[in-house]
């Protein structure tokens, strides 16, 4: 019996490594902020990169955390940076397309999907930068990502498993594998898919 709930115990947790946290909702409520109630250093990351740009900024709250996003468009790309409520920034996200994400990426993701999923269709995608202040603000300016700059994709997919249909965002690593999905809990009022 021992040894039987021992086999159990591994394989719980080895099922809770090797795949994806697909139990886990997504909430996010979004409100428009005030600039003025937005943290100095937030400002000022901003305004040293994107002097021109009409910034719209939000406060997010989801399950866990809370946070602060500029989204505004320049250069003729969209832009979501999030920032914590102290102001340091957390990540940046430019608005994409699934095609102008690397074939061989596409190809690897679109198998863990296809095993994740019973159809889906990617309704948003983004790319995802991490790094700190300083590495950001240099990649911005140069419009180039130096290697201390972790890349990541995040999609929101339209995606049906066991006969629902629901939202998910999924979050890949740069060579397509699955990092995390997480079914997005919708209200009507919130604007989580920008």
């Amino acid at each position: 019996m021992a040894v039987f709930i021992r086999f159990l115990f591994s394989l719980i947790f080895v099922l809770s490594v090797a795949i994806p946290s697909v139990a886990q909702k997504k909430y996010e409520r979004e409100y428009t902020i005030k600039a003025s109630a937005v943290p100095v250093k937030a400002m000022e990351f901003i305004r040293s990169v994107f002097k021109e740009a009409k910034i719209h900024w939000y406060g997010e709250e989801s399950l866990t955390q809370t946070s602060i996003e500029a989204k505004f468009k320049a250069s003729g790309k969209s832009y979501s940076i999030e920032f914590d409520p102290s102001g340091e920034v957390q990540d940046v996200e430019i608005g994409s397309s699934f095609k102008t994400i690397p074939s061989d990426t596409r190809a690897v993701l679109n198998e863990e999907l296809s095993r994740e999923f019973e159809k889906y269709k990617v309704v948003k995608t983004q790319i995802q930068w991490k790094a700190n202040q300083r590495m950001l603000q240099q990649a911005l300016l140069a419009e180039t990502v130096p290697n201390a700059v972790q890349v990541r994709y995040e999609l929101i997919l339209k995606a049906s498993k066991n006969r629902n249909t629901n939202y998910y965002e999924v979050l890949c690593e740069k060579n397509g594998k699955v990092v995390s999905i997480h079914e997005i809990i919708q209200r009507n009022t919130d604007n989580l898919i920008y």
